[in-house]
């Protein structure tokens, strides 16, 4: 059973909801997404069996909101009552359109230097920072300022938001950074070298390969690297065993993860075992996984459904998606077609649950690969969530697979999430749109798929001990 996820297509759709809105104070915007949540949450009435628990928070937290006398403490009376239903799926965060931070357009202000002569200069010493520097983005300079700090200036990038010689990025000793987004926001955060060629900002996944002076890893190197980086790698650790990382599913890595195995296909292929590492994965697409799923199951994989609450956001976002599609409707013709029935089935049952299955269950068939691992060794952890936990799941149907770990995160009884418009701008409301078809036989929210073989914590190397499992 494929289930369409539309996460990032409600965050497109959502701007124009949102600078339709106006502004409210705490306890209005309160109210207002108490009613929503009331009234558009799948799981609401499965949370809430005891009224008088709810009603009293519903109570305490109006009451709360009346003395708030900023955003920061409001945000977090929101939260206080969001995290009553215990779901990872509802989020509240400040809308940046009502709460718009100044640009600190002193710290981008441009850089007085000679390009040229700066190219001239930079190939006769030898400082690891000090250069020219590439992604698909930017091609910037680094310089050395003091002992302290280096400078990332623009030399090339998109000129309706940078100027030439424009500050784009702050490093200091201290192996911190500021980086500026387009809108010249900051970020703050920790970078890292890689072998003289690659600088990578850690918490904002972007990276930099060196162009002057001559980078000391090859092509194929700095591929492979930026792959290891980014948690998306394969690596040979025995001559019996490949370890495959997986750390995101999210929609970027799809076509990632398949180049991955595609261009590893030999090296997978002759493995007698392989390790499947997703750890911190927490989750994106379904589709991730698919091209794992020949190498890794014994048979087909039995499915159950969801079911949509035909909710008045769920169908306007998915009315503003199909609008998108139209405009390759050749391309689309499949999606759209399935869409329309979609939004039709919502239509003719406002208020209701939907099934856009004609069953609760599904069989995937899966055809083995020709040449595959003899057994396979999955470590997951409490990190490990949604579309991984799917993964866990129907990897677990598998005669040839085991678990390895601890518990994972526990966030898959609700999601699809998308952002929800509540009339105010002033916060965003993310929720789920549907329920799985195993509640309430068997929940996973804050539960967590099982391990197989629990690793305690006197298992200090999951990846020694899963190679001693599966070779000795």
């Amino acid at each position: 059973m494929k289930i369409k996820l539309f996460v990032w297509i409600a965050v497109v759709f959502s701007c124009n909801l949102w600078n339709a809105q106006t502004s409210c104070n705490c306890k209005e915007v309160l109210q207002k997404i108490i009613l929503k949540i009331e009234s558009e949450y799948p799981g609401f009435d499965t949370k809430t069996k005891d009224k008088l628990l709810y009603e009293t928070l519903k109570k305490n937290t109006l009451t709360s909101s009346d003395n708030v006398k900023n955003d920061e403490a409001c945000l977090d009376v929101l939260k206080s009552y969001t995290g009553f239903f215990k779901d990872r799926h509802i989020w509240v965060l400040p809308n940046q359109v009502s709460q718009a931070v100044p640009k600190p357009e002193i710290n981008t202000k441009p850089l007085d230097i000679n390009l040229k002569k700066f190219i001239k200069d930079i190939q006769k010493q030898k400082d690891e920072f000090e250069g020219i520097w590439k992604n698909d983005d930017y091609e910037i300079g680094v310089k050395k300022i003091n002992d302290k700090e280096y400078v990332g200036f623009i030399i090339k990038a998109d000129p309706k938001y940078w100027k030439p010689n424009e500050i784009k990025f702050r490093l200091f000793s201290d192996g911190s950074y500021e980086y500026y987004s387009q809108d010249h926001s900051i970020q703050k955060g920790k970078y890292k070298m890689y072998d003289n060629t690659l600088l990578s900002f850690n918490e904002i996944k972007i990276n930099f390969v060196k162009q002057l002076p001559h980078p000391a890893l090859s092509a194929t190197e700095i591929e492979s690297k930026i792959s290891e980086i980014n948690g998306t790698y394969i690596k040979k650790i025995s001559p019996k065993t490949v370890m495959i990382r997986l750390q995101y599913f999210s929609y970027s890595f799809v076509d990632k993860i398949e180049k991955l195995l595609k261009d590893n296909k030999k090296t997978l292929e002759e493995a007698e075992f392989w390790i499947i590492d997703v750890r911190g994965n927490g989750g994106g697409t379904d589709n991730a996984y698919r091209n794992i799923l020949p190498y890794i199951m014994t048979n087909s994989i039995r499915k159950l459904g969801v079911e949509y609450l035909a909710s008045p956001t769920l169908i306007q976002t998915s009315e503003n998606y199909l609008k998108g599609i139209m405009k390759d409707s050749i391309k689309n013709k499949e999606e759209i077609i399935n869409l329309k029935t979609r939004i039709a089935q919502l239509k003719n049952r406002p208020g209701e649950y939907v099934n856009h299955n004609q069953s609760k269950v599904a069989v995937d068939s899966v055809f083995p690969a020709a040449k595959s691992p003899v057994q396979i060794v999955i470590l997951a952890d409490n990190h490990t969530g949604s579309a991984a936990e799917n993964f866990l799941l129907s990897a677990k149907q598998s005669k040839k697979v085991k678990i390895m770990g601890t518990p994972s995160s526990g966030v898959l009884d609700y999601a699809n999430a998308m952002f929800f418009d509540y009339g105010c701008n002033d916060y965003k409301l993310l929720m789920p749109t549907y329920r799985s078809f195993r509640l309430p036989d068997y929940p996973i929210d804050n539960i967590g798929v099982q391990p197989d073989i629990y690793l305690d914590e006197s298992v200090k190397d999951w990846v020694y001990f899963a190679v001693g499992y599966l070779e000795n």
